[in-house]
């Protein structure tokens, strides 16, 4: 009786931790060639990222997304993809700016092309 109480409990415990590592694989994004990367939703929201902190949506079409501090932002090479049509993102700023003030952050603006105003989008971003 111990002995299926105990498988019992073992097999529990490695549900969980199937469970655990399952919620934790969906943050991180493959990308083996990057030394960081994101893919930023257009309310801000961090989706997926491997050595991105955390991002947000400051207003409208400004975005801030900080990068693992051993990864400098400031002579990187960076690549910037809109996820929706009709949006535009660049690097606004690499470092503390008035938009992000965090060190290592990246200022994202995001445009639209036809009227050239600000508008929200999300972004896939690219660190080589």
């Amino acid at each position: 009786m111990l002995r299926h109480i105990l498988a019992g409990a073992l097999v529990l415990a490695a549900a969980g931790g199937v469970m655990a590592a399952g919620s934790t694989a969906h943050a991180e994004i493959y990308a083996p060639y990057a030394r960081a990367g994101a893919i930023v939703d257009s309310d801000g929201r961090l989706n997926l990222f491997k050595n991105v902190i955390s991002s947000r949506r400051v207003s409208t079409g400004r975005y801030c997304v900080r990068v693992a501090d051993f990864v400098d932002v400031s002579k990187a090479l960076i690549q910037i993809t809109p996820r929706r049509e009709l949006r535009l993102p660049y690097i606004a700023f690499r470092n503390p700016s008035s938009t992000c003030h965090e060190r290592n952050t990246l200022a994202v603006h995001v445009t639209n092309p036809h009227t050239g105003e600000l508008a929200d989008g999300g972004f896939d971003l690219t660190i080589a």
